[in-house]
């Protein structure tokens, strides 16, 4: 017989009935493990009642009662509910005689259940001679841990989940059972070792060092203090930071042959705190000026939807955008024109078009659309850079 272990809050953030509903499609699945599994799935007493609190219980109960009703027998009950406060050291007890223990949470913090059980499974002198567990039999434990769990990167050696998926859920737990002993030993061993190295002082310690690199250079940085209010913030540089002169700017502006210009939209052409997030008349005025210069490339990358933008910048025919994060860009004819030797497209559409929406399409399409643009400016960063020299 197969004991698996479940531990969790009354919640319903916790999966308790996804968690069901994956050992229900295991044994439909898998005649030959019935009679063989034992899910226990100890319920903590919820920390306040509400009314979806009310909704994950009963859903919990039901779901139970339905795999008992379907797949038990006399004697055997493949789901056994603890739904009652019980003391700790009865958990212990759960934990160190379980095979598997299974946290199936939707969303949830750092969860300490995981370390608990390997904690447990290692035991010590007389958990093993309650067990009646020889003193040099190596120990085994098997983790099933939801993906969305804060400590599920650190349980290399667990079966990671999406707890959403009730087919995932039943393919862990079916592995799980097909674990050989040596398979186990490795996945303790690892998880144990990683459990007794990382105590309170590790990380006491570990807190300790991320203060001192971070106040290292403390003393030698410049503060300045920008906004006013709520938004005021001090900020901490180092002292070879210079601002950037607008003499210096305007100078370079000038001299400059070809110019891209960036603009972020939220923020930088319209204030966070505007009601009115629309351009206004003399930002369309400026924004054309700017374009009507051959030397000016424009472009603004916004990560605001398509048709607004596209809506409000219609007067603007010479500007360049880049919607959504770049899903969608319009170009300005002239800007076409001028890029034919990196782009061979005869002609190109003043509306928004869509990139194919695939991860790797996307990150080609926007480092060639950033390099299209930067390699013409080489010169003058190169300018910027080494104008101190």
């Amino acid at each position: 017989m197969m004991l698996m272990l479940g531990v969790d809050d009354m919640d319903i953030f916790k999966g308790i009935s996804l968690k069901l509903l994956g050992l229900e499609l295991l044994l439909e699945r898998n005649p030959k493990l019935r009679r063989k599994v034992v899910l226990v799935q100890i319920i903590n007493p919820a920390r306040s009642i509400g009314k979806d609190v009310q909704e994950a219980i009963r859903e919990a109960v039901s779901v139970a009662e339905r795999i008992n009703m379907k797949y038990g027998s006399s004697g055997y009950n493949p789901v056994v509910l603890i739904d009652h406060h019980i003391p700790f050291y009865e958990k212990i007890a759960f934990y160190a005689a379980s095979d598997c223990c299974i946290v199936n949470a939707v969303r949830d913090g750092m969860n300490l259940v995981p370390y608990e059980y390997t904690v447990c499974r290692q035991g010590n002198e007389e958990i093993d001679k309650l067990r009646a567990v020889e003193k040099n039999t190596h120990h085994t434990s098997t983790l099933i841990v939801s993906e969305f769990v804060g400590c599920s990167p650190s349980l290399s050696g667990a079966f990671r989940v999406n707890p959403w998926s009730v087919d995932d859920v039943a393919d862990a737990l079916c592995r799980a059972t097909d674990l050989t002993e040596s398979e186990k030993r490795l996945r303790h061993e690892k998880h144990y070792r990683y459990v007794s190295t990382h105590d309170v002082a590790y990380w006491a310690h570990s807190f300790a060092q991320d203060l001192d690199r971070a106040c290292k250079d403390h003393y030698s940085r410049r503060c300045w203090a920008i906004g006013f209010g709520l938004n005021f913030r001090v900020i901490a540089l180092s002292p070879g930071f210079r601002k950037l002169s607008s003499e210096h700017f305007v100078s370079s502006y000038n001299k400059a042959s070809r110019r891209a210009i960036f603009l972020d939209y939220d923020g930088t052409l319209v204030a966070q705190s505007s009601i009115n997030k629309a351009p206004s008349a003399e930002l369309i005025s400026i924004l054309n000026s700017l374009c009507a210069d051959p030397k000016n490339s424009v472009f603004i990358v916004s990560g605001r939807g398509r048709i607004s933008l596209d809506e409000w910048f219609s007067p603007c025919e010479k500007l360049g955008i880049a919607a959504e994060h770049g899903y969608f860009i319009r170009y300005a004819s002239q800007m076409i024109s001028s890029f034919l030797l990196f782009e061979q497209i005869p002609s190109m559409p003043s509306k928004l078009i869509p990139i194919p929406y695939e991860p790797f399409k996307i990150i080609a399409s926007l480092t060639y659309h950033c390099l299209k643009f930067l390699i013409p400016y080489v010169p003058l960063l190169l300018f910027y850079l080494f104008d101190d020299c």
